[in-house]
């Protein structure tokens, strides 16, 4: 096993371990206990458990987000594109165990530093980057008109999702069901296609 398979390893247990349990949940040892090895050589790679806690998020957001980035919407409507995209937006981040990461970096965030950064960069500004590209393209095509396609993409992406994600972070009484997350994500791309039409 090489050093880089060794330390994804160690990172790969650690956060099935931190969903499960929670930060406070999880000690190093136990981190230890779960792939093997020695204390030295877990020490080598992460200085402590904030360090392989960021290191952790990053490589969940990452492999999450993985799919997104392969997704090729096969429409040749961009409505029905933009709607196919933000459904599988819902498939990832509306997931138990990403909402529990969420909920894990929303509460550890302030006190340890650069995990806020870790998981914007990783989370959210992947996610916006891959709508961001959708809504470039289509710009170049004619299609829509708009200054900013990220910012663009993070106003589609809170339309579309925002309201089913706060619902399930907060354990909301009444969750979205999985029409009713589909009603949205077409709702939001219709309004959103209407202000950014482009004008004669």
């Amino acid at each position: 096993m090489t050093a880089t398979d060794r330390r994804q390893r160690i990172v790969r247990a650690a956060g099935e371990l931190f969903i499960v349990r929670g930060y406070t949940g999880v000690s190093m040892e136990d981190v230890l206990a779960a792939v093997g090895g020695s204390k030295a050589t877990l020490y080598r790679y992460f200085a402590d458990k904030s360090a392989l806690f960021r290191a952790a998020v990053e490589t969940l957001c990452d492999e999450w987000s993985r799919p997104l980035h392969d997704f090729a919407p096969g429409g040749e409507r961009l409505a029905d594109n933009l709607v196919a995209l933000g459904e599988h937006f819902a498939s990832v981040v509306l997931s138990p165990q990403a909402i529990a990461l969420h909920r894990l970096v929303t509460a550890e965030a302030q006190r340890i530093p650069g995990l806020g950064e870790v998981f914007a960069e990783h989370g959210p500004a992947a996610g916006h980057a891959v709508i961001g590209g959708c809504l470039r393209q289509a710009c170049d095509d004619g299609l829509i008109e708009v200054d900013d396609p990220l910012r663009a993409a993070a106003q589609l992406y809170q339309a579309m999702l925002g309201d089913a994600q706060m619902r399930l972070l907060t354990d909301a009484p009444r969750k979205l069901t999985e029409a009713e997350v589909h009603t949205s994500v077409v709702e939001a791309v219709r309004v959103f296609l209407r202000g950014v039409a482009v004008r004669p």
